[in-house]
This record gives structure tokens, C-alpha cells and sequence, in this order.
């Protein structure tokens, strides 16, 4: 089972799934987050690899699209040494997130985790537009519309 959740951070230092939120985050232009990935009950990445997560968003969502053209995508996180990649091998896609020395890989049906990135994906930026209508994140919902 794919699970894909993305948390916000209060001003408490506490994390609200995006979902619950009801008011802008404090600084637009810095909008600190995670996304939770796991796969099956193993988490690739969580709360505790925390970024700018509108930024790490619009990473994922290139990946998206860079993955189903070239088969392999990857990219760093925001501010953080944390590399994310997804790589194509037939029907299935490795994702793997190297922290630190540390190294958490999944191997997923194709077309379950695109289906799933591109459903947490788009609900995160429409949620964002909504709190932050001057930010539409047009980029990013094209790449993951593709």
C-alpha cells in the first residue's frame, strides 16, 4: 500500500497534515513541511526530513514527468543534503531517499505510485492555493498532469 501525506509546520514546531490547515502559513516565500512517504509500512521519508515542502513539491512534481520520459529522476531536497530519486525498471519504480549515510529504497507498481504522487501532488497545491491564492503552482500541476 502506497501512503502519501504532507504536514505543514506550526508555529508550535508541531506538524498538521496540509489537509486541516485553515490559515497561510506564516511566511510565503519559505513555506516549511514534509511529505511522508511509505511504502507498504516502510517510510522512505517523513517528518523528519522537514524542507520547504511547497519547494520539494514542485521537485517531486518534475520528477514525475522526468521519470516517465527518461525513466530516472532525481533531486536534492530544498535545504537539505537528502537525494530523492525514482527509477524506472519495467512495471515497477524504485524510490530511494539517501540521508545521511543511510540509504531507504521501495519497489512499487508503476502505475499505483504514479497514480498516487500525482493525487497527493495535486491535492497539496490545490490546498496551497487556497491558503496562498497568489502562489498557483502552475508549473507543477502541469508536470504532474502529464
Amino acid at each position: 500500500m502506497i501512503e502519501i501525506e504532507t504536514f505543514l509546520k506550526g508555529a508550535d514546531g508541531g506538524f498538521v497534515p496540509v489537509e486541516d490547515c485553515r490559515t497561510p502559513p506564516p511566511d510565503p516565500d519559505y513555506i516549511e513541511g514534509a511529505v511522508r512517504l511509505s511504502f507498504d509500512g516502510l517510510e522512505i521519508i517523513g517528518v523528519d526530513e522537514w524542507d520547504y515542502v511547497d519547494q520539494l513539491w514542485c521537485y517531486v512534481a518534475e520528477m514525475v514527468k522526468e521519470v516517465q520520459s527518461s525513466g530516472y529522476a532525481e533531486t536534492y531536497f530544498p535545504d537539505q543534503p537528502i537525494r530523492l530519486s525514482f527509477r524506472a525498471t519495467g512495471s515497477r519504480v524504485e524510490v530511494a531517499a539517501e540521508v545521511g549515510k543511510e540509504l531507504k529504497t521501495a519497489n512499487v507498481s508503476a502505475v499505483d505510485f504514479l497514480t498516487a504522487i500525482k493525487s497527493a501532488g495535486m491535492s497539496f497545491f490545490r490546498k496551497m492555493s487556497e491558503l496562498l491564492p497568489a502562489n498557483s503552482y502552475v508549473k507543477a500541476r502541469q508536470d504532474l498532469s502529464v
